[in-house]
């Protein structure tokens, strides 16, 4: 034996294995990254599971014994004492750097509108896609190493988002002018047409269709001031045309829901005034935008169009030249206050 080797006993040397285990930093706080160490990935904050890299974890998951917290190291993934080491998943509902979004399950997330605070809103990632908070795409696909960032021990969205998905797409009858493009879609008619009959809001806008390069698209326009669209005309005009109604009747309420086509309507349910954004398609509605504000006690919208080819970004609530993340094809739907985005 080397008169410089120095032997431990093989209980000191486990020990003093945990001891600098516990002691080297945590990589990561992220849910479902598997660590190359050891072949394992936090599921929870509290549950381990096997994995392989760059492959979404389908094991079982095993839970910590009490007291014990799951966290990431350069050892690899281990369940360590609580209040010595900081658990993995802990950005689920977190606005991420830029402020624009925070993941709220494995499959949606929330907008923060340039704050630090998750808005009253849902977004839903496409089939098959993931939400990750690092993502500049918002949802990712786990085939191209894209791991959700929360957890699927508290993933309760995926089924009521699908459930309330269900019950909306039967109601469809005459086309809705809540999009624009749809409607025009529908239509197949070049024109200006009356968005509603409520005269004071949606009497006021009109949608104008076109037929560009064998596509339908649409635009949603607001007239200006205090002036009502008519549809004889195809004109803004300072009279109430008479397909317009001071008092709505209860079978044509739906007319004046707050939905992004009638931004008095939005504006009312959002209750706040500021610019916010009108919807996730990249060719239409991501180049609008609502402004929001408050006129005599009464809540007030108006539609905007960014100039050019610019989108309106809403985490910096400018008009921009890069698409946001928001208008994605990896995103589905997305709510607002409980107002459906076009």
């Amino acid at each position: 034996m080397s008169p410089n080797r120095i032997c431990l006993p093989l209980g000191m040397a486990l020990i003093l294995a945990l001891v600098l285990s516990c002691l080297v930093s945590s990589i990561h706080t992220t849910c479902n990254v598997c660590n190359a160490a050891n072949n394992l990935t936090c599921y929870s904050a509290t549950q381990m599971q096997a994995c392989q890299v760059g492959v979404l974890a389908t094991a079982l998951p095993t839970a910590c014994p009490d007291g014990y917290v799951c966290a990431s190291a350069s050892s690899g993934v281990l369940c360590q004492p609580e209040g010595e080491a900081a658990s993995d998943c802990q950005e689920c509902n977190k606005c991420d750097a830029s402020q624009t979004f925070a993941c709220t399950g494995t499959g949606s997330f929330a907008l923060c509108l340039g704050t630090s605070t998750v808005q009253d809103s849902t977004g839903t990632c496409a089939e098959g896609y993931v939400c990750n908070v690092n993502d500049t795409q918002i949802c990712g696909l786990p085939a191209d190493g894209v791991m959700p960032t929360c957890s699927y021990a508290d993933d309760t969205a995926t089924s009521t988002t699908s459930s309330t998905t269900s019950t909306t797409a039967t109601t469809a009858s005459p086309p809705s002018t809540s999009s624009a493009s749809s409607y025009c879609a529908a239509v197949q008619k070049q024109g200006k047409y009356a968005v509603g009959n409520d005269a004071s809001t949606t009497c006021r806008q009109y949608i104008a269709c076109s037929l560009v390069s064998g596509s339908w698209i649409g635009q949603t326009y607001t007239c200006p001031g205090k002036m009502y669209f008519s549809s004889a005309s195809g004109l803004c005009v300072t009279s109430l045309p008479s397909t317009c109604s001071t008092s709505v009747s209860s079978t044509t309420s739906t007319t004046v829901a707050p939905t992004t086509s009638n931004p008095d309507a939005y504006c009312q349910a959002m209750k706040a005034q500021g610019y916010y954004p009108v919807g996730t398609v990249a060719s239409t509605t991501c180049h609008q935008y609502i402004y929001c504000f408050l006129l005599s006690g009464v809540w007030n919208g108006q539609l905007y169009t960014c100039p050019g080819n610019l989108y309106y970004n809403s985490a910096s609530r400018i008009c921009v030249a890069a698409l946001p993340s928001t208008c994605s094809a990896t995103v589905a739907s997305l709510t607002l206050n409980g107002i459906l985005l076009d």
